[in-house]
């Protein structure tokens, strides 16, 4: 009985043939074979290029209008002619319409943000305080984190308060600034609690706001003004104070003088 023997050359030239194929002709045989998903993703790809590049232009360009709508509104703000009362109204009126036209075309613009407390600054002007405080409280909402701006708006929140005769809002507003590790204003803030704490006859509260004042802001300009209030409010305290300040600045001067006369001496001797 006779054996076929098996030959397998074609199928090793075939497999050889198989590994010599490099990864570049792998890719280009791809895309020859899946021709139409290829030219699918490149267009969906520039698509997006192009829509990203559409969207940063349009952008640009919101913004630029939103600055130029904002500083017509500003300057009609500030345009307020001392011997035109009732001009300085229409104008802050207007002003205002403006402000609430930017953030009802241009929201989420830097422009916006901005035009939202001078909102709430040009309905104060119009002594339109609930108003006001909605403004405020919007911005607060919205922009909770640029800390700086927001202890200047939540002071203006309490001034609001204050005039709207809610002082209990008002004094909450003014203890958010306090609370607020970034804020630039808590001088003016410190000097307002205790504003209110000294017209309420809350004497031992309102010395205590000057006091803090007095410690933390030395070199501010509202704590010249708060060392009356406590020299007035307190007096007693105050000459304590100044007696004691008196008595160290006379022991420094005596130890001063007692080195200088302990080195006059070494120097005596050593001669």
């Amino acid at each position: 009985m006779g054996y076929k023997i098996k030959d397998n050359s074609n199928k090793s030239a075939a497999i050889e043939s198989g590994v010599t194929i490099s990864s570049k002709e792998q890719f280009l045989f791809f895309v020859e074979e899946h021709r139409g998903l290829v030219w699918g993703g490149i267009l969906l790809v520039l698509v997006l290029i192009g829509g990203l590049v559409m969207f940063n232009w349009l952008s640009k360009q919101e913004q630029e209008e939103a600055w130029e709508l904002q500083g017509q509104a500003q300057r009609i703000y500030l345009d307020r002619p001392l011997d035109d009362v009732e001009r300085g109204k229409s104008n802050i009126q207007q002003a205002s319409g403006m402000f609430q036209d930017i953030l009802e075309q241009y929201p989420g613009t830097l422009s916006a943000k901005v035009s939202s407390f001078l909102l709430g600054n040009s309905l104060m002007e119009e002594k339109k305080y609930e108003s006001a405080i909605e403004a405020y409280k919007s911005f607060l909402q919205g922009h909770a984190q640029d800390h700086i701006l927001v202890g200047l708006v939540q002071q203006r929140l309490g001034f609001a308060y204050l005039l709207n005769e809610n002082r209990e809002a008002a004094v909450s507003a003014f203890s958010a600034v306090i609370e607020n590790t970034h804020a630039l204003n808590k001088d003016q803030v410190l000097f307002e609690l205790a504003k209110l704490a000294e017209s309420e006859e809350k004497t031992d509260d309102a010395v205590q706001r000057y006091k803090q004042l007095i410690q933390e802001f030395p070199l501010s300009p509202f704590s010249t003004e708060a060392n009356l209030r406590v020299k007035v409010l307190a007096p007693e305290e105050a000459q304590e104070s100044e007696e004691a300040e008196t008595n160290t600045d006379s022991e420094t001067a005596q130890e001063i003088s007692e080195t200088q006369e302990n080195q006059n001496r070494e120097g005596e001797k050593k001669e």
